[in-house]
């Protein structure tokens, strides 16, 4: 079953890259043609459904990878703990959906979206039997690649086939429900390739779900902190102002998972260095990636903020203009979000510190939902993005105080002053390359390409004069890469 780590890279790097692109190619014809109340019905119905998809996971996918990976060499053990894994999902899936209709019943507010939720709660068993945590803890990311490449595509095509007026609500929810769990049933089908998968009865249970259930709290916990706002929304203040609020998150989300990626790849060469108790490399790749970020999160967020309007424009469309102040306020909440997951996925996931990232998952979570019921039913949208920067600052502040004990954060920042000054020579170069373009070309969407244009070579004409690492790592590959003059 072993694969080349370099393949799987390449894969997931694949993979990624697709699940960015998609919505940015889907979305603003989506806006476009739902408009703002039935984008959101569906994205308050999605909201609801997660939290189920949740118990129904269970935290499965995480403990099943990481246990399995541990078995997989030896076919009869990976058989019995896929069959026992497999099964408490189906118990899990079976309990969710016992406490949706339990739910749908008892609150009279959701019984205008039941057509929605039960499109949507498709995803609960068909997750569940994608089986997906066998594929990747099989390392066959390739089909895993392919098979999202292809549903992705099938969904696009559906989507501009069939989604033509605001009526056609409903397709969307059920395409959005194909794009996510469609090739799952063949996921299934195929994982006898792996583990030959069956319910089973009278195996220990207990050994299976005490770790289950803590990745299940930190995973029920992230999701609150993610999902409240748009659920309170949708029940405070109705389905037109989840839609605005619906396109400034989607493109909170996306600039934050690009941001994030920087993190996440570096994820396994600092375990490994904790693992060898290498401190010296392990401060010395933090410092790194903290460069890194510096340089990339603060400009990035600085060039949203003020070009905010013609972004919304893009992606919604006129008619979700009032879109643009929430999303202004979200950048704010980029500053505090991607470094809160520098320290969560750097500094406390490598050292095991899972229970310390719960603490700082639940604080947010506890800010945010009470701070929403508070200025929701006065701001609306902008109140729910001003929790959302709130409760990401707590987590920050969190998670950097319980990591004390595994990184020495003044040397750490004591390193990247010099990239302080940098940046903000940078960010002034940016500002006023926008507030040129606005006195020079008005506002008009050329403004935007640009401002944008412009403040970028600026700023990185300001890393390269400052003779900073990261310019220098840029030129550097470049010139490997330029074809050389004889």
């Amino acid at each position: 079953m072993a694969k080349s780590v370099a393949k799987n890279a390449l894969y997931s790097g694949i993979r990624t890259v697709s699940t960015m692109l998609f919505p940015l190619v889907t979305y603003p014809y989506v806006t476009r043609v739902l408009l703002a109340d039935n984008l959101g019905k569906v994205d308050f119905s999605i909201s609801i459904i997660s939290y189920f998809t949740l118990i129904a996971g269970l935290g499965i996918s995480n403990y099943a990878t990481r246990e399995g990976a541990r078995v997989r060499n030896d076919q009869s053990k990976l058989d019995q703990f896929s069959c026992e894994v497999f099964t408490i999902n189906m118990a899990s899936t079976l309990l969710a959906y016992v406490l949706l209709v339990v739910l749908f019943v008892a609150w009279p507010h959701l019984h205008g979206y039941g057509a929605l939720i039960a499109i949507q709660s498709a995803t609960l068993i068909g997750t569940t039997i994608g089986v997906e945590w066998l594929y990747t803890l099989s390392e066959d990311f390739g089909y895993i690649t392919a098979r999202t490449l292809v549903v992705q595509v099938l969904s696009a095509v559906l989507l501009f086939t069939l989604v033509k007026s605001p009526s056609d609500y409903m397709l969307y929810a059920g395409i959005t429900v194909f794009s996510a769990v469609g090739a799952n049933v063949f996921n299934f089908v195929r994982s006898r390739r792996y583990a030959r998968i069956r319910l089973v009865w009278g195996f220990d249970a207990r050994r299976h779900l005490v770790p289950m259930l803590v990745l299940f709290g930190n995973a029920l916990a992230s999701s609150i902190y993610i999902n409240i706002d748009v659920t309170l929304l949708g029940v405070i203040r109705g389905d037109y102002e989840v839609g605005l609020y619906s396109v400034a998150v989607k493109i909170y989300k996306l600039v934050k998972q690009l941001l994030n990626a920087i993190v996440m790849v570096s994820i396994p060469r600092l375990s490994l260095y904790v693992g060898e108790r290498d401190q010296e490399r392990y401060q010395q790749l933090l410092g790194s990636i903290l460069h890194a970020l510096l340089v990339t999160v603060l400009p990035a967020i600085v060039m949203l903020f003020l070009l905010s309007n013609y972004v919304v424009l893009i992606v919604g469309g006129d008619a979700f203009a009032a879109s643009t102040e929430s999303l202004r306020i979200l950048c704010l909440a980029l500053a505090p979000a991607v470094f809160a997951a520098f320290v969560v996925n750097s500094i406390l996931l490598p050292n095991r510190g899972e229970r310390l990232i719960l603490t700082s998952t639940v604080v947010g979570a506890i800010v945010n939902f009470l701070l929403n019921l508070v200025v929701i039913p006065q701001y609306g949208a902008n109140g729910a993005a001003i929790t959302t920067g709130v409760a990401e600052a707590m987590v920050l502040g969190t998670a950097a105080w319980l990591g004390r004990p595994y990184c020495n954060y003044r040397t750490l920042l004591a390193e990247q002053l010099p990239t302080c000054l940098t940046v903000a020579m940078g960010l002034a170069a940016i500002t006023g390359a926008h507030l040129a373009a606005t006195r020079l070309l008005g506002d008009s969407l050329l403004t935007f390409f640009v401002s944008g244009g412009v403040g970028v070579a600026l700023y990185a004409l300001v890393l390269v004069l400052r003779k900073d690492p990261f310019a220098d790592r840029a030129i550097s590959r470049l010139r490997h890469v330029l074809p050389h003059r004889s």
